[in-house]
């Protein structure tokens, strides 16, 4: 009789961790596939689940109250996050704050793409007015 071949490589807490990380990942992009795209090249799983959180917050957000909603396009107004969706992170901010239509505006696709994640004036304006957004 052959004994069972035994995995040599034991299950950590931090094994199952990021299995929980890449189920919730993979149950927000199955709801909106949009997002898979957006995320797709960052490699740090909790980061990676932090940006997919913000973009379903923002996604579910009254977009069509804002200013240029109606030039939604890749070449023509993207859906900005006034502070920055990598600030936010970095700085601990919960995704729902980072995710709120008080954070958002459409603005020109060239205009957000040089922006990138500076932090201007804008910004900190935004990341006063998310402060006092009550979470929970």
């Amino acid at each position: 009789m052959k004994k069972p071949i035994k995995n040599s490589k034991k299950t950590t807490k931090k094994d199952v961790f990021r299995e929980e990380i890449k189920k919730e990942i993979l149950k927000i992009t199955k709801k909106n596939p949009k997002i898979k795209k957006k995320i797709k090249n960052i490699k740090d799983l909790e980061k990676k689940l932090y940006y997919a959180i913000v973009w379903e917050v923002s996604e579910s957000q009254p977009l069509h109250i804002l200013e240029n909603f109606d030039k939604r396009g890749w070449k023509n107004y993207h859906l900005d996050h006034i502070y920055p969706i990598s600030a936010g992170f970095r700085d601990k901010i919960p995704p729902e704050k980072i995710g709120n239509i008080k954070n958002l505006r459409f603005i020109h696709y060239t205009e957000n793409l040089d922006k990138g994640f500076k932090i201007t004036t804008e910004s900190m304006n935004a990341l006063r007015r998310i402060k006092r957004i009550k979470t929970g």
